[in-house]
């Protein structure tokens, strides 16, 4: 895991770095700036780019600091040799940026104020532009002469890179005080974009804000710069980044004189008329995810055909579960939405055994009055199930228009709040599932997977993604280490199963065994 640190606490660590050190602005500067132009000398694709390049590089900067990091990158660039480098600055940049513009004169930049007629040609021919208007100290909503050097930035063509965070990237202290413009993606929120890199050159410790979905897609790639503030720096934080190498520590281990009985026993509520198929794909995930025995409860009348689909699972009618004593359940994929559903939902929740509540069973959650319960919870929502959830922690209706709209706009660019507030509401963890997935504990723990993978967006995904979370609470696993593991083998699935291109949920199935089997057994499958 790495720490994530959100843009206030990022401001902090870079003063306390400084007073404890003995370090200035400018030392801390050319800490980034040399760790910045390693990441850039290390893409050969750019390099090769800038080599054959009439402008190699040019750096469009606002007045902070942040200009002063593009603006020593720019010098480092010309020591390494590279001619034609460009600054483009407005008037009366800041004390620190002021001198770093000095040396990149010395240096041989050439420098046009953002009004030059040159500039827009200029931008055009640049093999790589460096995005250095604003940074994690700017707040508050854009302000004219920002806006506007963030539209000269539409004028690249070539390569951008946004030094430490792309600009326009929040935080924004009030939602209701967020700019209104551009469509945000396409998460149903209105705000203005912000500048839309390739890459992200973020010194660590890096930050929470990058991560959010309503910023991610403008970061590109998000590259480590590494070596600016002290290793310690970050650690102890409340949210961190997922790494593969986290899934290891996650499973109980079994043991190799283990039965089915010691597996974990998982009883699935899913499936209905016209949504079987996710009933199906669940238990299988369950099966993978190592699971001794599932059991399906559904409807009646669906019986015996998902007892032709699930020769090796139990199927039985959600009214008669027989005498079997589960381990913990898994209620909603396919479910439906009906009365005696939520009356099932009742009783799951006042059973004592680790539950998972996944599609519809969280559309009955948020209709129903319950709210914490005793035994471990987790809940696996994608953003049109989370939106209601947190409308709920909110103290609103979960189907007021208006505090939908709210949620929506906090889940994309409030995130780690949002998810925060639903996990406390509930007691549960909290999957806030997407490209970039979100996972929060009730008592403030934060973790993010950042996954991007387009193959996994595919009907039935979700399903597994339950069906394998289930097992491993099933096996013994914490509500926290079941769905952070859930959540990356998912993912570690995913790769394997996109290696024939495009493909149906059920395709993560074997690989998803494969994955879990290894690592739970300290063998080397995945």
């Amino acid at each position: 895991m790495k720490p994530l640190v959100c843009f206030a606490e990022a401001v902090a660590l870079d003063a306390s770095t400084k007073e404890r050190f003995g370090l200035s602005d400018d030392q801390l500067m050319e800490s980034a700036a040399a760790g910045m132009v390693s990441a850039i000398m290390a893409d050969n694709e750019c390099v090769m780019a800038m080599e054959n390049a009439t402008v190699p590089a040019v750096a469009v900067c606002g007045r902070g600091n942040n200009a002063g990091d593009a603006l020593a990158v720019l010098r480092r660039l010309a020591f390494a040799g590279l001619n034609g480098l460009v600054a483009i600055v407005p008037e009366s940049p800041g004390p620190v940026a002021a001198r770093r513009l000095a040396e990149a004169r010395l240096a041989g930049v050439v420098v046009l104020d953002p009004d030059d007629q040159l500039v827009e040609g200029v931008l055009a021919s640049a093999a790589l532009v460096l995005d250095g208007i604003s940074g994690i100290g700017y707040r508050g909503p854009r302000r004219p002469a920002a806006a506007a050097l963030m539209a000269l930035m539409e004028r690249a063509r070539g390569r951008v890179m946004a030094i430490d965070v792309p600009s326009g990237t929040g935080p924004w202290a009030s939602l209701e005080g967020a700019p209104e413009g551009a469509q945000g993606q396409s998460l149903g929120v209105d705000v203005e974009s912000p500048v839309s890199a390739s890459a992200t050159l973020c010194v660590e410790p890096l930050k929470a804000e990058l991560y959010y979905p309503g910023y991610r897609p403008y970061a590109g790639t998000i590259v480590s710069i590494t070596g600016v503030m002290p290793r310690s720096a970050g650690v102890g934080s409340n949210c961190s980044l997922l790494e593969e190498s986290d899934f290891g520590s996650l499973l109980p281990r079994l043991d190799p004189d283990a039965h089915k009985g010691s597996r974990g026993a998982l009883c699935v509520f899913a499936g209905s008329a016209g949504a079987s198929g996710a009933a199906v794909l669940c238990a299988r995930a369950a099966s993978a995810g190592g699971a001794g025995s599932v059991t399906l409860l559904t409807e009646e009348g669906l019986v015996a055909v998902l007892q032709g689909l699930l020769t090796a699972h139990m199927v039985r009618p959600a009214h008669d579960p027989g005498s079997r004593r589960f381990n913990a359940a898994v209620a909603g994929p396919g479910w439906g939405l009906g009365v005696a559903n939520e009356r099932a939902l009742e009783d799951l929740y006042a059973a004592d055994i680790p539950l998972l509540l996944d599609a519809d069973a969280l559309r009955l959650l948020v209709r129903s009055s319950l709210a914490t319960r005793n035994a471990p919870l987790v809940l696996t929502p994608h953003p049109g199930e989370f939106a209601p959830l947190l409308a709920v922690a909110e103290g609103a209706m979960a189907d007021e228009p208006e505090a939908i709209f709210r949620a929506k706009r906090r889940l994309a660019f409030d995130t780690a709040a949002a998810v925060a507030d639903v996990a406390r509401r509930y007691g549960a963890v909290v999957v806030l599932k997407g490209s970039t997935t979100w996972i929060a504990d009730p008592e403030g723990r934060l973790a993010v997977w950042d996954g991007r993978d387009p193959g996994l967006a595919t009907a039935g995904s979700g399903d597994v993604l339950a069906g394998v979370a289930g097992a491993y609470l099933a096996r013994g696993a914490s509500a926290w280490d079941a769905a952070v593991a859930a959540v990356i083998a998912h993912a570690l699935a995913g790769r394997v199963a996109r290696g024939a291109g495009f493909y149906e949920a059920g395709a993560l199935i074997e690989p998803l065994a494969s994955v879990s089997y290894g690592r739970s057994t300290g063998g080397n499958q995945g």
